[in-house]
């Protein structure tokens, strides 16, 4: 098996988990709100070692979807969208180091440093879903590329809706739009990883 097939293997199986553990932060702490609680809340309570996990998850997917891309034969990935891949996959190290405050919008030292790493980890993965996006959707067809297609409108409509509702008249809102962004982007690099994978 070729090292970008690995690699994609790997990326693939790693999204999929961290949208195993995105869900399992819910019914390990079922009392938060999933349309106003920010994800990074639950790295502070008792589930912040599936947070972890969860964070580990989508760092090791991102580091082995970038070595993909660099490898891949079928096409050639824009350097801009597998260098901003490879920096979401360092940077997303600092919103694991430092815990976010109960809300997600720092008050503490900790807390905005996470909120920092945070807010360039998500415009990060916006780049790498708008900068990538043409080329996975030239190298598929059929239902795959409508859904990869669909992911890359609902990426920057809900970080769009994220950033809206970080203002606090819309903040008992964030969690949704967040979880729209997360979920969506999880699924767009999962495709791709599996696509790669695939060697379509």
């Amino acid at each position: 098996m070729p090292f970008y097939q690995t690699a994609a293997g790997v990326s693939a199986g790693c999204y999929a988990l961290a949208l195993v553990l995105l869900i399992a932060l819910h019914i390990v702490e079922p009392q938060r709100s999933p349309v106003s609680t920010a994800v990074s809340d639950y790295g502070t309570g008792k589930a912040a070692w599936l947070f972890k996990a969860y964070g580990a998850a989508g760092i090791i997917g991102a580091a082995a979807l970038c070595r993909a891309m660099l490898d891949y034969p079928g096409a050639e990935f824009r350097k801009a969208a597998v260098y901003c891949l490879g920096a979401l996959a360092v940077l997303r190290l600092g919103v694991l180091v430092f815990k976010a405050d109960e809300g997600s919008f720092g008050r503490t030292r900790e807390g905005l440093i996470h909120l920092a790493f945070a807010i360039l980890t998500f415009t990060l993965a916006y780049e790498v879903v708008s900068i990538g996006g043409p080329t996975v959707l030239a190298i598929t067809a059929g239902p795959l590329n409508a859904a990869l297609a669909a992911l890359g409108w609902i990426v920057p409509v809900s970080l769009a809706l994220v950033v809206a509702t970080m203002i606090p008249r819309l903040r008992a809102f964030f969690g949704l739009a967040e979880r729209a962004f997360l979920v969506s982007t999880l699924l767009w690099f999962l495709l791709t990883a599996a696509l790669l994978f695939a060697g379509a």
